[in-house]
């Protein structure tokens, strides 16, 4: 009597083995992508934040002519010598300025991680640049790659991987 072997039918192990292997650099990937999107969205974040305080200071400022330098030199001060306070009515005007400014630096530290700012007024006194500067949890450094508005001008050109820098040019 002959045998004959029996057509097999499922899969074999190897063929499994292939398929999980497949499957698992897929999902590997899809994370990899997931993940770089959830960085880049957190980057979006905090940009669009960092531009949002920039169009509040540029209207305090509006809101305070003649006050810029002392609005300047507030924001120069260490975080920690930023507490002034005035109640209307108490103080001139380069007080209530600086003031006003120290209100603004708390609510960019609150916004932006590690946030920082500084304000170079032009010679006119009625427009400048202001940098903020921000620590971005996870970010590399993009060195030269970077783009032009990430890049950190003079003071802060000396920063570590990580950190963001937005300058802009305002008009008050």
């Amino acid at each position: 009597m002959h045998l004959m072997k029996a057509p097999s039918s499922g899969f074999m192990l190897i063929e499994v083995l292939i398929s999980l292997l497949l499957l698992s650099l897929g999902a590997s990937a899809w994370l990899s992508a997931q993940a770089g999107a959830l960085r880049q969205s957190r980057l979006n974040q905090h940009t669009a934040q960092a531009q949002v305080l920039a169009a509040d200071l540029a209207e305090r400022l509006r809101a305070s002519p003649g006050q810029v330098q002392a609005v300047a030199a507030q924001l120069a001060l260490p975080a920690a010598a930023s507490g002034a306070a005035c109640s209307f009515g108490q103080c001139d005007a380069p007080a209530w300025a600086s003031a006003d400014a120290a209100q603004w630096r708390a609510g960019l530290q609150q916004a932006l991680p590690q946030g920082s700012a500084q304000l170079q007024p032009d010679a006119s006194g009625r427009s400048g640049l202001l940098t903020l500067v921000w620590r971005e949890p996870g970010a590399q450094d993009l060195g030269r790659d970077a783009p032009s508005y990430w890049r950190c001008p003079g003071d802060f050109s000396d920063l570590a991987a990580g950190w963001r820098c937005l300058s802009l040019g305002l008009a008050w």
